[in-house]
């Protein structure tokens, strides 16, 4: 039986314009319409900002764009890769931080984690060394790093999702929810290394039940609600001629104890998603396929388990 072969990620910059297109993306989940027709577009270099409530299908919108919720119809491009026909390759071009902590391996450290990430994704050990090396010390978890993930706190291991996210450089970055539990300081870190990556010429969406104090830095913002998106800011500007690079928007200031509306419920966004519940206390993690982004095969902390 003759098999086609997944092509490899694009390196370098890509003639497709956008980072991000929906078209008519419908998702039902036991029998309630999460997504009812979203239409999104996202330039590459750019950085858009999603506000929505609890429910509003926020969570299920990034699991779709990262391959692992399929879409019941409408058409998804990640990177230039439809989400469906080249699931694969859409996986080697996304970095992804979902709303909980089960992609993480909690019996094993920050740099071991990143580690196994870093290798599944096929980056050479010394990469994956400096990488993981810049990104604890910028999110400010290094302290921390060389003790089991079990032992975090929850903005701790949110920060470790995020470096987790960043570590492949991707070209598409998803951040579901990366401010839950993160204090000013680490808000501003995060936003800080998104916006570099931006700069650099990748796409960056980042999704939150408030967004009102993270909207300085980005390029575009928007609203779900009832299934569908629309723009609430800016129009997105025209994406960067090939090779070109953008200034990073402005970073809002990090003032200690300034009390800015970060959102620290824990409460899971698509509660009709199975998929999308906090970690339970044993600490399992939701285990990497192609390219490290975690999806939905169990496993233990230690590492996946066989499936029937």
């Amino acid at each position: 039986m003759s098999r086609t072969r997944a092509r490899g990620p694009r390196r370098g910059s890509s003639p497709y314009p956008n980072g991000i297109e929906v078209r008519g993306l419908r998702k039902a989940l036991r029998g309630k319409v999460i997504l009812a027709g979203v239409d999104l577009t996202v330039p590459r270099g750019t950085l858009a900002v999603m506000e929505g409530t609890n429910g509003a299908g926020k969570t299920t919108l990034v699991r779709t764009l990262a391959t692992v919720v399929a879409p019941d119809s409408g058409s998804a491009r990640v990177d230039g890769y439809d989400v469906v026909r080249h699931s694969l390759d859409v996986r080697r071009s996304v970095g992804v931080s979902f709303a909980n902590e089960r992609s993480l391996y909690w019996r094993i450290n920050s740099y071991q984690n990143l580690e196994l990430f870093g290798k599944i994704a096929g980056l050479p050990k010394r990469v994956i060394a400096a990488r993981s090396e810049d990104l604890v010390q910028r999110l400010g978890i290094r302290a921390v790093a060389h003790g089991q993930v079990a032992r975090m706190s929850t903005g701790q291991r949110q920060r470790l999702m995020v470096a987790r996210a960043l570590l492949t450089e991707p070209a598409v970055i998803l951040l579901d929810e990366p401010f839950r539990g993160i204090d000013e300081e680490g808000l501003v870190s995060i936003l800080g290394l998104v916006t570099e990556r931006v700069a650099a010429g990748a796409t960056a969406l980042i999704v939150a039940p408030l967004v009102d104090t993270i909207v300085p830095a980005a390029d575009a913002t928007y609203i779900i609600s009832g299934g569908t998106v629309r723009p609430t800011g800016d129009t997105p500007p025209a994406a960067a001629p090939t090779g070109g690079v953008r200034a990073p928007r402005h970073i809002p200031e990090y003032v200690p104890d300034a009390g800015v509306g970060v959102d620290r419920r824990s409460t899971p966004d698509d509660p009709g998603d199975p998929a999308t519940g906090p970690a339970d206390a044993a600490g399992d993690a939701a285990g990497p396929a192609t390219g490290g982004i975690g999806l939905d095969t169990p496993v233990d902390a230690d590492g996946p388990r066989r499936q029937a």
